[in-house]
This record gives structure tokens, C-alpha cells and sequence, in this order.
């Protein structure tokens, strides 16, 4: 007689208009020995013991706990899933309708930004830095930041569609929409499709909230996460069958593509490949062919690293590949001023995400919770990893929590009133549709920009305090690797490259710069802000100054027409 399996299952949505696919044939009553009662469509079935043949289903069934069993009131057990339907011209509607939903709120919740040319000065580097790459510079030689060599190929492949920066923005849109859809799929293994879909609307509202209204790094790796996450949990229930290796082969070079955008995306990859294994094990044992599976996935994702770390080496970089990707990371003292008040503040900000995924964790089972309870982990563990805590560094934890939170609407007030504060919080301190302030930065750019254009001189334009984005813009190609400002002038950045900060300065000026464009604040590395201010007060003058940086307003300089200091 076959063993007595408990499953715990799940209250099913509505199944008015849901057709569930088939885990296992139906099974009359009067033809197995099933040790359950009929009950009507959609009631909560707990604790359920069904005793059956593992021969007559398949395989993976019974590690499958997140799905449902039904009993319809003709006795007949019927398995489903809720992201997989019967019906499937109906779920194709559900999908279909949540995507163009979704991608619609995504350019409206952002179309107020595009053409914006200084929404972060991090998003303006990275394209002014794909520009650069796009014609031929070497990431980390040519042209130097932290962030890993994908993020890089990422930017320069838009700027080979157009070196207008508007193309990053919208892209960003569509990387925005495409994870609000991902996510919308996770939910819809736990959810209905409406409630999925909050998932997707809530996320979309909150990154503006959280500065990813741009083209922040999250905004483009997150979708990268998210169809990892989706792709693993559809091969759960069908882990020994080819869909379900060739899904986790695809989560795994996804998560690897991840890493090469976002360094801490490490951390929510190793979980995912945790996860994969730990269903490989639990399905076939630790055999040879688990073992022969868990090494590819573990090769799958760190190949597209090794293939950058590969070509770097063969080229004679692999001292500025890995000054770049590891000892940077190691030389950075951590900030001193203002983390805890910045992560009070965020979590503030979070409460009702983080309030709305506590009750949904209670609420959910088997596979699933575990799944979420470790990657929630491994995000949490990436965002302390660089422990400055500013707003943008949320973002990479809004994926999970978004797709986890609609569960929350099995207690149907405490949700709604969870999911509504949610929703609602974006609006109270974020301006949708500030075209006004759009209008205001194009316009003070365009003073800049002009200002740069008619400075006479021979000399190269440094920017060493302002808006990457003039180098772009003015055609001006990048002096110094050390391009993005804050390595200039930023003390926390001194020296964490391999160049030496002062000393390529002092080069710089060398060269008798005809521009500098500079910020009426102070600068932390007074070494480098004492030559270079000095060298502007006395050979250059001011020829435009205008209020940028979203959020800020503070002055940029534009100090032109400069002369070449005589020689001493």
C-alpha cells in the first residue's frame, strides 16, 4: 500500500474563471484509495492526507507544496498550479492584459523624467561612459569606475543605438515594465492574476520613490533577478524533466549576467543556485548526475565573469580588472556621517512592504516559503554589503518583497490596508509628473552647455565637480580615466583606483584645461579641490552658472576662456 503523503495546502482564489492545469491524472474516488472528503470549488482544503500510487503520477509531484489540491463535488482530485492553465487562450489574456497594463504605467509613472539630463550623476556617467566605450575605450583602462564590465557592454550598447542620452531613460522603461512583469509571474504561483498584477503596479510606483525613476543600476539588473526567480520556480515541479533543467540553466546564467551589472547581486545568485541544488538533491538524491548538474549550473553562473575575467587577462589588463572589481571595493573606507539616519529612514519608507511580506510569509508553505525566505535573505545581505544606505541602494530589495506582498490579501482588510499604504506612499513623496522641473534642467543645461561650447581655448574640458553628462553633450571626449567626478573630488574615493588621485590631477592641469566646470560646494579631497579651484581663480572666468542636480539645486560653474599659468 503507498505511503501516506501530507501536503499542506493552500486557499484557492475564485475558480469561477480559473482552469487548472493537470499535475496528475484525475483520480476518481471510487478507483483510488483516497483518504479525503469532496468538498465545493475555491473552499480552503488544510492538512489534506491523500494515499496514492506514486507510479500513477509523476515524479515531482510531491515535493510540490506551493500549488493546490481540489476536490470538485463530483469526487474527483484534481492538481493545479496557478501560474499554468488548461485554458490557455484564458491565461494568455491574463498575461497579456497584466504586461500591457503594467508597461503603460511604467511610461507614465516616468515620462515626466525623459529628457531630464541630470537625474543622478551616477545614471549620467554610465551613459556618458557607454558613449565613450561605444567608441572604443576600455572599461577600467580608458575609462574607470567600480561597477563591472556588463554594466559598461550595457550602456555602450545603447549608446550605439543613439548617442542621445533619452535612449537610457527609455530603456529603463522598458527594463522597469519587463521586471514588473516578471514579478507579476512569481505572484501568480501564489495569487490570482489581479492580485499578481499589484505586485507589478506596486514596484513600478516605488522605485521612483526609491531615486530608480532613472537609470540606476538595479533598474536594469533587477530584470535579470526577477526572470531568474520566475524561471526557478516553474522548474520545481518539473525539476527531472528537460523544461525544467533547461528553466534552471537559464535562471543560473541569468543570475550570472546579474553579477556583471551589479557586484552584490552575488549574494541573491548563490541563494538562487542554493535553491536549485537543494532541488536537484531533493528530487534524485546526491548522485553523480545531481552532482554532473549542480557543477554546470555553478559554471553557468559565473561563466559570463570568468569570459570578461578571460578576456581581460589576455589582454594585458588584469591589474585594472581586478584593482577595479575587488581591491577598490577593499580600499573604500566606509562613510562615517549619516548611515543610521539614512537606513532609519529607509526602513520607514519600507514599513508597509516589509509589514505586507511578514504577513504573507505566515501565510504561505512548503517550497515557496523557502524560497522567499532565502532570497529576502540574500538581498538583505547585499544591501548591508555596501553599508552607505542610500535611497538607490533599496531598489535591489523591492523585487521579492513586491512579488510576496499580495499574499497578504488572504486577510482581506489587514491586505487591502497594507497594500493600499503601499501603493499610496510613492505619491505623498514623489511628483509623478514634475515636467516643470524636466523643463528647468534642460534649460539650465542648455546654458551650460553653450557656455563649454564658446570657451576659447586649447586645452580639454574637466569637469571636476558637475554633470558628467557635458562631456556627451559638448562632444568632449574624457581627459582621464578617473571621469566620473566623485573620484576627484570625493575623499572617500581617493586613491581606490589604480591611478593616483593627486597625481593625475596635477596631469590634468598640466595639460592647461580651456574649461572647468565645478559646484559652488565643498569637496572633501581639499588636495585636489585646492589646486584645481586655485587654478580656476586665477587663469579662468566665470562664464555661466546655473542650479542643477535634481533634488539639490546647487550652482554649476562653468569656468572658461582659461589661460595657461605662466611658467615659474
Amino acid at each position: 500500500m503507498p505511503r501516506p503523503m501530507r501536503i499542506r495546502l493552500l486557499r484557492a482564489p475564485s475558480l469561477s474563471r480559473i482552469s487548472f492545469s493537470f499535475i496528475v491524472h484525475s483520480l476518481s474516488l471510487s478507483k483510488a484509495p483516497l483518504g479525503v472528503r469532496a468538498v465545493g470549488k475555491g473552499a480552503p482544503i488544510v492538512g489534506l492526507t491523500i494515499l496514492v500510487d506514486p507510479e500513477s503520477g509523476r515524479p515531482n509531484v510531491w515535493q510540490y507544496l506551493g500549488g493546490c489540491w481540489i476536490v470538485d463535488k463530483r469526487g474527483v482530485l484534481r492538481g493545479g498550479e496557478w501560474s499554468v492553465h488548461a485554458d490557455k487562450s484564458h491565461g494568455a489574456r491574463h498575461w497579456i492584459f497584466a504586461g500591457g497594463m503594467l508597461t503603460l504605467l511604467a511610461i507614465v509613472t516616468r515620462m515626466a523624467t525623459y529628457g531630464h539630463p541630470d537625474l543622478h550623476v551616477d545614471e549620467a556617467f554610465y551613459f556618458a561612459a557607454g558613449v565613450e566605450v561605444a567608441q572604443g575605450a576600455v572599461p577600467f583602462v580608458d575609462v574607470w569606475d567600480r561597477k563591472p564590465p556588463g554594466h559598461f557592454m550595457l550602456f555602450a550598447a545603447l549608446a550605439m543605438i543613439s548617442n542621445c542620452f533619452v535612449t537610457y531613460q527609455i530603456a529603463a522603461t522598458l527594463f522597469a515594465a519587463a521586471t514588473a512583469i516578471a514579478i507579476y509571474t512569481i505572484a501568480r504561483r501564489l495569487v490570482s492574476p489581479w492580485q499578481a498584477s499589484l505586485g507589478g503596479v506596486i514596484y513600478l510606483l516605488s522605485i521612483c520613490l526609491f531615486h530608480g525613476q532613472g537609470g540606476q543600476s538595479p533598474i536594469f539588473y533587477n530584470l535579470f533577478m526577477a526572470s531568474a526567480a520566475a524561471a526557478l520556480l516553474a522548474a520545481s515541479t518539473a525539476l527531472n524533466r528537460r523544461r525544467g533543467q533547461a528553466l534552471v540553466a537559464a535562471a543560473m546564467l541569468l543570475a550570472g549576467i546579474a553579477i556583471t551589472i551589479k557586484t552584490t547581486a552575488v549574494f541573491e545568485a548563490i541563494w538562487f543556485g542554493i535553491f536549485a541544488a537543494l532541488l536537484q538533491v531533493r528530487s534524485s538524491g546526491l548522485g553523480a548526475v545531481s552532482l554532473r548538474r549542480i557543477i554546470g549550473w555553478i559554471v553557468l553562473g559565473a561563466l559570463p565573469t570568468l569570459l570578461f575575467a578571460a578576456w581581460y587577462a589576455a589582454s594585458g589588463y588584469w591589474d585594472e580588472y581586478w584593482t577595479a572589481m575587488v581591491l577598490s571595493n577593499l580600499r573604500k573606507p566606509v562613510e562615517e556621517t549619516g548611515n543610521l539616519s539614512r537606513l532609519a529612514i529607509l526602513v520607514m519608507m519600507l514599513l508597509p512592504l516589509l509589514a505586507a511580506s511578514s504577513v504573507a510569509m505566515v501565510r504561505i508553505a512548503g517550497l515557496e516559503k523557502g524560497f522567499f525566505a532565502g532570497w529576502l535573505a540574500a538581498a538583505v545581505i547585499g544591501f548591508v554589503s555596501v553599508p552607505a544606505f542610500y535611497l538607490h541602494y533599496t531598489l535591489p530589495l523591492l523585487v521579492p518583497l513586491c512579488a510576496l506582498t499580495p499574499v497578504a490579501l488572504g486577510l482581506p482588510r489587514l491586505g487591502a490596508t497594507l497594500l493600499g499604504t503601499a501603493a499610496v506612499t510613492p505619491a505623498l513623496f514623489y511628483s509623478f509628473f514634475d515636467f516643470a522641473d524636466t523643463r528647468k534642467a534642460q534649460a539650465a543645461m542648455t546654458v551650460l552647455l553653450e557656455a563649454v561650447e564658446r570657451s576659447e581655448g586649447d586645452g580639454p574640458v574637466l569637469i571636476y565637480h558637475g554633470p558628467p553628462l557635458l562631456y556627451t553633450l559638448s562632444g568632449t571626449k574624457f581627459p582621464t580615466p578617473l571621469a566620473f567626478p566623485n573620484h576627484l573630488h570625493s575623499a572617500a574615493e581617493r586613491n581606490v583606483s589604480h591611478i593616483d588621485t593627486l597625481s593625475e590631477v596635477r596631469r590634468l592641469l598640466a595639460l592647461d584645461p580651456a574649461t572647468i566646470v565645478d559646484r559652488k560646494t565643498a569637496a572633501t579631497n581639499t588636495q585636489t579641490a585646492t589646486l584645481v579651484r586655485s587654478y580656476a581663480r586665477e587663469n579662468c572666468r566665470v562664464l555661466a552658472s546655473e542650479p542643477m542636480m535634481k533634488g539639490w539645486d546647487i550652482e554649476v560653474v562653468v569656468h572658461g576662456d582659461c589661460k595657461a599659468p605662466a611658467p615659474k
